[in-house]
C-alpha cells in the first residue's frame, strides 16, 4: 500500500545558523522529503525557504521580553511566580500563530525540536501544548536538551510549567531522543517511552572547501601538511563530558 505523502510542520525558536538544533533538522528534512514529503517551518528566526517558512518573531528565545521574562524566571529563589498573567497573554497569542501555521499549509504532523523539552519561551510551548491537546493533533517531539540537564533550571520560579509541559503527556505525541541517558531519563521523570535517533553525519555528502577563512588553519595551528587533523564539533561543556 501506498502511503499519502504528508506536510510535516517543523517548529522551533528559531531555525537558522549551525547551532545543533538548526543541523538536525536539515538532515531530517533532506530524508523525510526524499521520502516525498512536503516540509515546512516555524520559528522566530528562519533562513528556510521563505514560501515553506512562517516567521513569528515572539516565538524566539531573543525576543527581548521573551529574555527579559526568562532571566527573571531563573534567577528568582520564589517557588510562583506572579508572572503567570504574562505566560498566559502570550501564549494565548503564540497558539493564533500556530493555528495559523497548519492551517495555511495544510500540516499533517508537527515536529517540535527542542520546543517541549528546553524551556526557553515558556509561552510558546505553552501554546504549542495546548493546540495538540485540544486537536490531538500528531506529533512527534524531538528532544536535544532537557532541563533537567541544565544547572541554570534547578533553581526557578517556574516549576509547575517545566513539569507540566516539558514535555507534555499527551497520547498524540510519540517522543524521540538523541541518546540512552535521555530516553532513561524521559522514562524515569516523566513514564514516557523514548525512541533514540542519534545525531548523525551523512559522510557520503562531500565537505565544503576551505574558504578564506579556513585555508590557513593548518599553518595557524602549527600542522605539517601531511599531519592528520581530528575535528569534533562540539562545544567543551561539563555535561557533555569532554
Amino acid at each position: 500500500m501506498t502511503r499519502k505523502p504528508l506536510n510535516i510542520g517543523f517548529v522551533s525558536f528559531r531555525f537558522c545558523g549551525t547551532d545543533g538544533v538548526s543541523l538536525e533538522t536539515e538532515k531530517w528534512a533532506e530524508v523525510l522529503e526524499q521520502m516525498g514529503h512536503r516540509c515546512f517551518y516555524l520559528a522566530g528566526e528562519c533562513d528556510t525557504p521563505p514560501e515553506r517558512s512562517m516567521v513569528v518573531k515572539e516565538a524566539h528565545f531573543r525576543d527581548p521580553e521573551v529574555a527579559r521574562m526568562h532571566d527573571r524566571f531563573l534567577n528568582s529563589t520564589r517557588r510562583t511566580h506572579p508572572e503567570g498573567l504574562w505566560i498566559k497573554e502570550r501564549s494565548e497569542f503564540l497558539y493564533k500563530k500556530v493555528k495559523e501555521f497548519v492551517n495555511r499549509f495544510d500540516l499533517d504532523l508537527l515536529v517540535p525540536e527542542n520546543v517541549f523539552s528546553y524551556p526557553l519561551n515558556i509561552p510558546f510551548t505553552l501554546a504549542l501544548s495546548e493546540f495538540v491537546a485540544e486537536r490531538s493533533f500528531p506529533v512527534i517531539g524531538h528532544h536535544h536538551d532537557f532541563y533537567w540537564e541544565r544547572k541554570p533550571f534547578l533553581v526557578n520560579s517556574v516549576w509547575d510549567y517545566l513539569t507540566m509541559i516539558f514535555p507534555p503527556t499527551l497520547n498524540s505525541i510519540r517522543h524521540v531522543v538523541i541518546n540512552s541517558s535521555a530516553r532513561h531519563q524521559l522514562a524515569v521523570r516523566k513514564g514516557l517511552a523514548g525512541m533514540i535517533i542519534p545525531n548523525v553525519m551523512n559522510y557520503e555528502k562531500p565537505a565544503p572547501e576551505p574558504d578564506e577563512y579556513s585555508k590557513d588553519i593548518r599553518e595557524a595551528l602549527g600542522l605539517e601538511p601531511d599531519e592528520r587533523l581530528i575535528l569534533q564539533p562540539t562545544r567543551v561543556v561539563q555535561r557533555k563530558g569532554i
